[in-house]
């Protein structure tokens, strides 16, 4: 089956510079950006609760944070020991656009993220997604059918296991319950979790008994980034899921769902560089940016400083 791909835009300012990808087909990546624009379809339960049009800007907020890291990606990097973001290595960077940008909520097909990562991935780079909703991560996840020993580690303040919120079965509160009904997915860790959320009893045993390891934010403060490791199931293959409303709100408030005690940038940075040590990462999506949320667009640079950070991690091992 052959795709045109024309409901992929380019992206007007890539992503801290780097080239453009107008194509999949043509793709030649060792890392490949993409921002996604699908939105859960929760019914609003307030009349004037719109949350904006600038929803679905996420991916252009991130971008022009990353704008002053265009050509500075050779210089001093203090996150890494030797000071080097791309540890030495020629690490093609690709920005691949947008799926469904500027489509109506009514006509997203949200199967077009799954072709798209899917594509990626046969290209043999990394998928760094980027999104406002996290509903988007299931269709991401469902590209990685045929992947063995696959951990999907999963960085939220909530667990998103409910099997349906309002009639809505494939949303940012059903993200880890779909997950888990995936047969490529054998294991889960949940890090970051604190306060209320969607979650009730009844979807704490269910995923409890899938396996799912539960990591507390407050446990990962006091335990320390070594032994979290430790409690990460050892896999081949890793998938980094991240909803913003992780983080400590001081680093991160344009969220949909601020809860104090959040995990920190450093703490972030740790993680992903201790599960380049169990194995190899696969995927990593950062969703739930609320533009319209944000201050003085101190979320999205954040996020952007992250996603730096991550593809020097990703460079620093040896899948590069």
């Amino acid at each position: 089956m052959t795709t045109d791909w024309k409901f992929i835009k380019p992206a007007a300012d890539s992503f801290a510079g780097v080239p453009v990808c107008k194509n999949l087909d043509n793709l030649q990546a060792d890392i490949a950006l993409l921002g996604v624009h699908y939105i859960s379809p929760y019914p609003q339960v307030f009349e004037k609760i719109e949350l904006s049009e600038r929803l679905e800007e996420a991916p252009a907020a991130i971008r022009r944070q990353s704008s002053i890291f265009i050509d500075h990606l050779h210089h001093h990097n203090f996150d890494f020991d030797d000071g080097d973001t791309l540890a030495g290595k020629k690490v093609r960077l690709v920005d691949c656009g947008d799926v469904d940008r500027d489509v109506e909520k009514d006509q997203l097909e949200p199967q077009h993220i799954t072709l798209a990562t899917r594509k990626i991935l046969d290209k043999g780079a990394v998928p760094i997604i980027m999104g406002t909703d996290e509903g988007s991560c299931i269709f991401a996840m469902r590209a990685y059918e045929g992947f063995k020993s696959l951990c999907v580690v999963h960085l939220d303040a909530h667990i998103d296991w409910r099997k349906e919120r309002d009639g809505v079965t494939e949303g940012y509160s059903n993200v880890m319950r779909r997950a888990s009904e995936m047969a490529w997915v054998e294991s889960m860790t949940q890090i970051g979790l604190r306060g209320i959320g969607s979650a009730r009893p009844e979807e704490i045993k269910d995923a409890q008994e899938f396996g799912s390891v539960f990591i507390k934010a407050r446990d990962l403060h006091q335990n320390g980034i070594s032994e979290c490791m430790q409690q990460i199931p050892t896999a081949d293959h890793y998938i980094i899921t991240i909803d913003s409303d992780v983080f400590e709100s001081a680093i991160a408030p344009g969220v949909l769902y601020n809860t104090p005690g959040g995990i920190t940038y450093d703490e972030t940075i740790d993680l992903v560089k201790g599960i380049t040590g169990k194995g190899k990462i696969v995927g990593i999506n950062i969703f739930e940016l609320r533009p319209e949320r944000d201050i003085n667009g101190f979320t999205a640079s954040t996020i952007a400083q992250l996603m730096i950070n991550f593809i020097g991690t990703i460079a620093h091992s040896d899948q590069i």
